[in-house]
C-alpha cells in the first residue's frame, strides 16, 4: 500500500479526532461543574419509647430535615446493635445505656437530653401482689437492656431482694404484652406505651420512676465521626427536636391519629402515658450541661456508681469527654456547630 493510499485511509480518523477530544473535554467540564451528589441520609434510631415521640412526630409531619431519616427499631437493644455496627449515625438511649456503650469502646458523644421518666418506667405485678418482697421466687419479665436491669435492681433492693431471689425471663419489649398474657409471670419491668397497656389489663405498679426522677434519663447520642462530617445536619436535627417538644407541650393539639396509629393505646391511654414523661427542650439541655460539675455529670457519676454495683463491677469506664454541648449551643444561637465555642 502506497503512502498516499494509507493517508487517505486514515483521513476520517484524523479529521474526527478533534471532535472526539472536544466532546470528551465537554463531558469532563460538565462533570467538574456539576454539584456533588448529596451525602447519604443521616440515620437516627429510636426504639418504641414514648420519650422519643417528638422525633416520631417530626418524621410523620415531614418536619425532619431532608438529610435526616428516622429508623424506628423494635427496641433499644436493636438500636444499640445498629449504632455499634455503624448502620445508624445517631440514636436515642437511656443515659445508662450510653454509659455502657462508651465503656465498651464505642466512640460516641452525648449531644442532648431528650427526656426524664417520671412514672413512665415501672415494675408492675398482678393483682394480689401488694409488695416487692412478695416477688421472692416469682417469675419477672423484662427486656434485656441496661435500663431494664437498672429498674429491676432498684425495685428489688427496695423490697430487700436481689436478682438471685427471683426468676428472670427476658423478652423483647414489643412482645412483652403478649408474653404477660400467658399468665405465668408475677411481675414485669415495663415502660410506656406498654406500661399503660398492661395497667389497662389490671397490672399494678409496685415501683415507678414517678418517685425516682432522674433515674431514667434519655439522651441523644452520636458517633464521633458523624460530628466531624455532618455538623450542620446534626444541628438541624436538634432544631427539629426543639420544635416538636414545643408541640408536645400543647397535648390537646397533637395529631393523635398519627401518634397512636399502631393501635397499642387509644387517645386517652396516650395522654396518660405522656403524663409520666418530661421532655427537655434545647434550653433545658443547655442548663443540664452547664456548671461544674454539671447536672449531667452528676447524673453520669451517680448512674456509673449504680452500674458498678451490678455485673459490670469495676470494669465500667466512663470517658471524660462523653458530653459534647457544642451542638445544642449552635442550635440555640443559630450558628453552625463549627462556629460554636
Amino acid at each position: 500500500m502506497s503512502l498516499r493510499e494509507l493517508s487517505t485511509r486514515f483521513e476520517p480518523v484524523v479529521w474526527g479526532l478533534p471532535l472526539v477530544l472536544a466532546v470528551a473535554g465537554m463531558m469532563a467540564l460538565v462533570a467538574w461543574l456539576a454539584p456533588p451528589p448529596p451525602p447519604p441520609a443521616l440515620r437516627v434510631a429510636v426504639g418504641p419509647w414514648i420519650g422519643y415521640e417528638p422525633l416520631v412526630l417530626a418524621s410523620e409531619t415531614n418536619d425532619l430535615p431532608e438529610s435526616v431519616r428516622l429508623v424506628e427499631s423494635v427496641s433499644n437493644t436493636e438500636s444499640t446493635q445498629l449504632l455499634r455496627e455503624g448502620m445508624v449515625d445517631l440514636a436515642g438511649f437511656t443515659l445508662d445505656e450510653a454509659i455502657r456503650l462508651a465503656s465498651d469502646g464505642v466512640d460516641l458523644r452525648i449531644l442532648a437530653v431528650l427526656s426524664d421518666s417520671r412514672g413512665a418506667d415501672a415494675l408492675v405485678a398482678r393483682p394480689g401482689i401488694e409488695s416487692l418482697a412478695q416477688l421472692r421466687g416469682q417469675r419477672v419479665l423484662l427486656e434485656d437492656t441496661a435500663v431494664g436491669q437498672l429498674i429491676l435492681d432498684r425495685a428489688l433492693a427496695e423490697g430487700g431482694l436481689s436478682q438471685l431471689d427471683i426468676r428472670k425471663s427476658q423478652v423483647q419489649a414489643s412482645y412483652l404484652a403478649r408474653r404477660w398474657r400467658e399468665g405465668d409471670a408475677a411481675a414485669a419491668v415495663v415502660y410506656e406505651p406498654f406500661l399503660s397497656e398492661l395497667e389497662a389489663e389490671g397490672a399494678v405498679p409496685l415501683f415507678s420512676t414517678a418517685s425516682h426522677p432522674g433515674l431514667v434519663l434519655d439522651v441523644l447520642v452520636a458517633r464521633t465521626d458523624v460530628l466531624e462530617s455532618r455538623r450542620d445536619d446534626v444541628v438541624a436535627l436538634l432544631k427539629a427536636w426543639d420544635r416538636s417538644v414545643a408541640a408536645f407541650r400543647k397535648p390537646d393539639a397533637l395529631p393523635l391519629a398519627l401518634l397512636t396509629a399502631d393501635g397499642r393505646v387509644d387517645d386517652d391511654g396516650y395522654r396518660h402515658a405522656l403524663s409520666g414523661i418530661a421532655f427537655f427542650d434545647l434550653g433545658e439541655s443547655r442548663r443540664f450541661f452547664a456548671g461544674s460539675p454539671s447536672p449531667m455529670q452528676s447524673s453520669i457519676d451517680a448512674l456509673a456508681a449504680i452500674l458498678r454495683e451490678g455485673p459490670l463491677g469495676a470494669d465500667l469506664r466512663v470517658p471524660p469527654a462523653i458530653v459534647d454541648a457544642r451542638f445544642v449551643e449552635a442550635a440555640l444561637s443559630g450558628a453552625t456547630a463549627g462556629e460554636a465555642p
